[in-house]
């Protein structure tokens, strides 16, 4: 029944630090939300035993890119585990995001940069919050998931 409701698809990233330098890391997420305008925050919700989630909150910064139609070969690189996942920097056209320093993807309809404000464990999940510092806007057609698949939006005549 849930695969009624159409969601957005977002890449997020974080950063974090090795012995050789900052690196970055990305996952897809279909999870996200926006929770609330003043002060602006939004969420997303990230399974508790996740490599991704622990970066998050070590870096305590993440951002957002909302994915578009051309973005549809990434989400199949952002969906794999993270020890069988290629180099993020090398998966896109990425920039650093000015607030954060975390990657933006260049051609996204939308990018949020986070600080992160909270995280609870509810159930196997962890719902993140994160204040935003910074936002982009592009005109560009979301991906969208519906029905256990990938869609783009139809104009409404």
């Amino acid at each position: 029944m849930l695969g009624q409701y159409v969601t957005g698809v977002c890449a997020v990233s974080t950063r974090f630090e090795t012995r050789a330098g900052v690196r970055h890391d990305a996952i897809a997420v279909n999870s996200f939300s926006s929770v609330s305008l003043d002060p602006p925050l939004v969420s997303m919700y990230l399974r508790d035993d996740s490599t991704f989630l622990r970066r998050v909150r070590a870096s305590r910064q993440w951002a957002v890119s909302f994915l578009g139609n051309r973005s549809r070969p990434l989400v199949g690189v952002l969906t794999a585990p993270a020890a069988e996942r290629p180099s993020v920097e090398d998966a896109a056209d990425w920039a650093v995001g000015p607030h954060t320093g975390c990657l933006v993807l260049l051609d996204a309809p939308g990018t949020l940069e986070c600080a992160l404000h909270l995280t609870q464990r509810l159930g196997d999940h962890v719902l993140v919050v994160g204040r935003v510092l910074g936002a982009v806007g592009r005109e560009h057609d979301p991906l969208v998931f519906h029905r256990g698949t990938f869609t783009a939006l139809a104009p409404v005549t």
